[in-house]
């Protein structure tokens, strides 16, 4: 968790610095209770907190409104965890881990319960190669601003972005093996 802090930090200030842009600390009232009605949509396919007869849903929403009346964009870590390993079984059997998804998953709860536009771009690495993203969300209806604001933090996280050796190359339709980015790691090793 310690890396996915240090580097979204270092990206929010690289964009102070590059851009102007402030970071305003906020506090989001009731997580909890969007936690488990999240799980209790998500799981059921039930869309209560989307329905305007719902109080705990318009509640949430209102302080989401609230908070947006103070800040463009609500920023966080795209999860709370980087890739978990995942046991051998599960190509095979599937996983079902709670506690993990839950982690995964406590930051996206927000734009996927109340519909809110939201992006994740990858900003670098943790100490394992495992891949860590920011996310942004926005006001409804103004995907504008955060596909503008992604936009920088992609150009400032440039450095930081690496193709796999090997990957599936969906438009040919083939997998495909990184030669020069191979070639790189086993200069980077040697």
């Amino acid at each position: 968790m310690e890396h996915l802090r240090t580097r979204s930090e270092d990206v929010l200030n690289q964009l102070f610095h590059l851009h102007g842009c402030k970071t305003t600390e906020i506090v989001i009232p009731e997580l909890r209770e969007l936690r488990r009605a999240h799980t209790v949509s998500f799981g059921s396919e039930s869309l209560c907190l989307l329905n305007p007869d719902c109080e705990d849903g318009r509640r949430i929403m209102y302080y989401h409104m609230e908070i947006f009346k103070k800040v463009d964009v609500i920023v966080t870590p795209t999860t709370g965890m980087t890739a978990p390993e995942l046991p051998e079984s599960a190509p095979a059997v599937g996983e079902t881990n709670l506690q993990v998804v839950a982690s995964l998953m406590q930051f996206a709860i927000t734009a996927n319960v109340l519909g809110l536009p939201a992006i994740s771009v990858p900003i670098g690495y943790d100490k394992q190669g495992l891949p860590i993203g920011l996310q942004l969300i926005g006001r409804p209806w103004c995907e504008a601003t955060i596909l503008h604001l992604a936009s920088m933090i992609e150009e400032i996280s440039a450095e930081y972005r690496k193709k796999p050796v090997e990957y599936y190359d969906i438009l040919k339709g083939k997998v495909r093996i990184n030669v020069l980015q191979d070639t790189i790691e086993r200069e980077r090793r040697n």
